[in-house]
């Protein structure tokens, strides 16, 4: 009699749960005409977060965070019944050896000194940040285990296809779930790999069916696999999860950890095109002097405006010449801010073709984006015509006109009297700008000669006599540079 009574309370109770639960939550309904109560927008992004009382499917009544994503006017949940019972990402928290708890996401919990919260900011147009805030009370430091299980759906389609959000290094840094299987439908995004602004890279993910590792300790990831576990664009009802593991937080310290949430239509894998109020850039060198030597550095500076649809920084990366190695400057880009960002050239001094500077934009994502450079002319590839012979020295200062590459150039020495010697004149010197680079020099040879009035012919009968340009003559018979047994001549 007595186990017979205690049955019927309980189910008395059971269905006293039930009426109250009927009460709270509305009919199931995933796409809302309207913003349903008690759901605030996330800063000025297309997203509405709600947080409450709602069933996890597994773990029980929770308070979770729920998020809807505008579209064209309705309001899309990410969770199972964004509404209602089955809603919200459910977070839990282990400290040490101790076993997990499930998160209080509207008041917090407190689990063996370490209290842990939960917010909701916004991230650029479409992204809502969740962050948990840890506390350490204790005396000493202790090590904790958290996580996040969702119970995951976009709009009215529960068993919409989910596939992995990878970088260019094939590491997975999201997961995706497509609204229909077609170009252009809605996404759910869930972000919480490496490189993401905003983002706590996460220690382990899963994804798979939905009743798979809701409890707390499965949560903060102690995984186990069951039915379609990390099978991609697969059809059915599906959940994921993600965790930070063996964090240490040190007495009376704190740490965050946060992931990115989006609904709506967002393409994470398209690279950011630079246009007008998104992404500008100007590049040039500078600081010219020294500027034709090849074996030194070159200065140059990139600048602009910077801004990205999901809050993510960027970072601009470059080549020189033939190199295979891609430099990144540092300094990264902050969404909705001018950055203005300087860095070093340097040439290969082997080179002579046209000298080139490559840029290309990247975001956290490894989504690259090419960047129009700068070229430059290497002067040493200039066609030289009628270049300076060697001359005979006769004290008067010399000047010759030489064409480079088409265009004639003045040469010579600026001293007043030339002495005989070997000089070297640099075309154009203080002439080149962001344009050419590199050193063109024309060598001559100013000879030391024996000056001569008259030459008798009948008295130089040992050697022949040749022109400056290689003639063979009788003698002299015009005023002139000649060569005679070795030696040079000036007939005037």
């Amino acid at each position: 009699m007595k186990k017979f009574t205690f049955v019927l309370i309980a189910l008395l109770a059971g269905a006293f749960v039930m009426n109250a639960q009927e009460e709270k939550v509305p009919a199931r309904s995933s796409i809302f005409s309207t913003l349903p109560a008690g759901f605030e927008q996330v800063g000025e992004t297309s997203l509405y977060y709600d947080i409450d009382y709602r069933s996890a499917a597994g773990p029980g009544y929770q308070y979770g965070i729920s998020l809807l994503g505008e579209i064209d006017g309705l309001y899309y949940s990410s969770t199972y019944q964004a509404y209602g019972p089955g809603a919200g990402f459910i977070a839990a928290l282990k400290v040490g050896n101790n076993a997990a708890t499930y998160l209080n996401a509207l008041n917090g919990t407190s689990s063996n000194g370490v209290n842990m919260t939960a917010r909701v900011e916004p991230q650029g147009d479409v992204c809502a940040r969740i962050i948990y805030t840890l506390t350490n009370t204790n005396d000493e430091a202790v090590t904790i285990d958290a996580g996040v299980w969702g119970d995951i759906m976009i709009g009215n389609n529960d068993y919409a296809p989910l596939s992995r959000l990878k970088n260019n290094s094939d590491v997975t840094y999201g997961i995706k779930m497509k609204y229909r299987n077609e170009e252009g439908a809605p996404l759910l995004c869930a972000l919480f790999g490496e490189g993401i602004t905003g983002v706590t890279p996460a220690d382990d993910y899963w994804f798979g069916y939905y009743a798979t590792n809701y409890s707390a300790n499965a949560i903060v990831g102690d995984y186990s696999a069951g039915s379609n576990y990390m099978v991609e664009n697969g059809s059915y009802d599906s959940g994921l999860g993600f965790c930070w593991k063996n964090r240490v937080i040190e007495a009376g310290e704190s740490i965050e950890l946060s992931y990115l949430i989006s609904v709506g239509e967002v393409d994470f894998e398209e690279p950011i095109v630079p246009g007008e109020d998104v992404f500008t850039y100007n590049v040039e060198a500078y600081d010219f002097e020294g500027w034709n030597d090849l074996a030194v550095a070159h200065p140059a500076h990139i600048w602009g405006y910077y801004e990205h649809p999901y809050g993510q920084e960027g970072y601009i990366e470059y080549q020189v010449d033939d190199e295979n190695t891609w430099h990144r400057i540092p300094t990264a880009l902050v969404s909705g801010e001018d950055y203005d960002l300087p860095f070093d050239m340097f040439f290969n001094q082997e080179r002579t073709t046209d000298h080139v500077l490559k840029l290309r934009f990247t975001d956290g994502m490894d989504n690259y984006t090419d960047l129009e450079g700068l070229s430059w002319i290497d002067v040493r590839s200039y066609t030289v015509e009628n270049a300076i012979p060697s001359f005979p020295y006769d004290g008067a200062p010399k000047t010759f006109e030489v064409i480079v590459n088409g265009e004639p150039v003045l040469v010579g020495a600026d001293e007043e009297y030339i002495m005989p010697g070997t000089y070297t004149v640099v075309v154009a010197e203080g002439d080149y700008d962001e344009n050419t680079i590199g050193i063109l020099t024309i060598t001559f040879i100013i000879d030391e000669v024996v000056s001569v009035e008259e030459i008798s012919v009948a008295n130089e009968d040992n050697g022949a006599w040749y022109t400056s340009d290689g003639r063979r003559v009788a003698a002299p018979s015009t005023p002139g540079f000649y060569i005679h047994n070795g030696k040079k001549y000036i007939v005037k």
